[in-house]
């Protein structure tokens, strides 16, 4: 729409929300659509619209900066969702996912020896009598608290 052969264009969720005219050197207008004003103002809440600026001024590649607003619009939607640890709580979610992730792959290798081994063995001699035992990879107790599993009902991954 055209008024007068000035162009108007949506004003930002940031520029909203300082009741100010949003112009085509608004720095934040990539970052916050206008249809998303939750996200602007929990970045507002926890950074400051002048140290958001700040950080995107001091950035000189493109990719650069929009990591920079990923990073910070993740980090206050998760303060936001978890007032007292933030993303923090989010990251010792995941230490704990990769914990147990790379125990199951230090059993499967374990695994993978011992069916090795058994399969040296067998070639090794033409009579195969007993075989190598398995060894559960968690005691019974392990088991039991791990098949209750963790739950983080308000981390959504997909955010």
């Amino acid at each position: 729409m055209t008024v007068k052969g000035v162009t108007s264009r949506v004003s930002c969720a940031a520029c909203k929300y300082q009741r100010r005219k949003c112009t085509s050197q608004c720095v934040l207008a990539p970052y916050f659509p206008a249809n998303q004003p939750k996200k602007f103002q929990n970045a507002h809440r926890l950074f400051g619209v002048r140290n958001i600026v700040r950080i995107l001024e001091q950035l000189d590649d493109e990719d650069q900066k929009a990591d920079a607003m990923k990073s910070i619009i993740f980090e206050s939607d998760m303060r936001e969702k978890f007032p007292v640890y933030g993303c923090v709580e989010c990251i010792f979610y995941l230490r704990q996912q990769l914990q147990i992730a790379l125990q199951e792959l230090q059993y499967v290798n374990a695994q993978l020896h011992i069916y090795r081994q058994q399969q040296q063995h067998s070639s090794e001699s033409s009579v195969n009598n007993g075989r190598l035992s398995m060894l559960p990879f968690f005691s019974s107790t392990e088991a039991e608290s791990i098949s209750q599993g963790i739950t983080y009902s308000d981390f959504d991954v997909s955010n």
